[in-house]
């Protein structure tokens, strides 16, 4: 083989490796979208919140900073450099008593399982019916894990969780959760989740949201105000 031929066929494979990668790069985008839009699903299922904060942040953890039978507080968070920053902090209350096709997976979640998570991953169909949204003043201690001063306005969120598959649906918990300012605000909440009604029963939304600004830490753990909620 002559000078000429080593350096075309140099080239032609230097073409070929070209054309592979380029390939390669596709066949991986290709996957990528794949993948990204079976994790979203093809429903309209909204995203679970620790599906969200990854997506926005780039990971997900939970921490469980306190639980018993009737109440569980959380740190929902996402962490960089080594450094936790709570995104949702969220206090749940469980009722009395669990439904028995929930046992499963109620009791991955006292473990210290993502609630949404347990459930999806069980095949069931996460539901919220929104309560209020409304804001607080970050108390000294979510504001802490949050990384703000204290006093930051930041958004919340109460409402009913329900799970459902085979045709039965079951209601799980109560929740509040307070968001991080960087990741929602209270107009994100209404854009996300739609209008947020609690007239069905205003004492157990009053309570909850009571029970959740004490576990935040706040001195004053009276109810947020109604105006503005829906």
């Amino acid at each position: 083989m002559n000078v000429r031929s080593i350096r075309f066929a140099a080239v032609l494979s230097a073409t070929t490796l070209v054309g592979l990668a380029a390939l390669w790069a596709a066949d991986a985008a290709a996957q990528a979208a794949r993948a990204a839009a079976t994790s979203v699903e093809s429903s309209s299922r909204q995203l679970l919140n620790s599906e969200r904060i990854a997506a926005r942040f780039g990971n997900y953890g939970i921490e469980v900073l306190a639980s018993d039978p009737r109440e569980r507080v959380s740190n929902l968070y996402s962490e960089a450099s080594g450094e936790r920053t709570c995104r949702t902090f969220a206090v749940v209350r469980y009722p009395a008593a669990i439904d028995p096709p929930l046992a499963a997976e109620h009791d991955e979640i006292v473990r210290g399982g993502s609630i949404g998570a347990v459930f999806a991953a069980h095949g069931w169909q996460v539901r919220k019916t929104n309560l209020r949204y409304f804001e607080i003043g970050a108390p000294a201690r979510v504001a802490h894990l949050m990384r703000v001063a204290t006093g930051t306005r930041l958004a919340a969120h109460a409402y009913e969780l329900d799970v459902a598959k085979d045709g039965r649906s079951f209601e799980y918990a109560l929740l509040v959760e307070i968001h991080h300012p960087d990741y929602l605000k209270r107009d994100d909440l209404r854009t996300i989740y739609g209008p947020a009604d609690a007239s069905r029963d205003e004492a157990a939304v009053e309570d909850l949201i009571g029970v959740a600004l004490a576990a935040a830490g706040a001195s004053d753990a009276a109810p947020a105000p109604r105006a503005g909620a829906h």
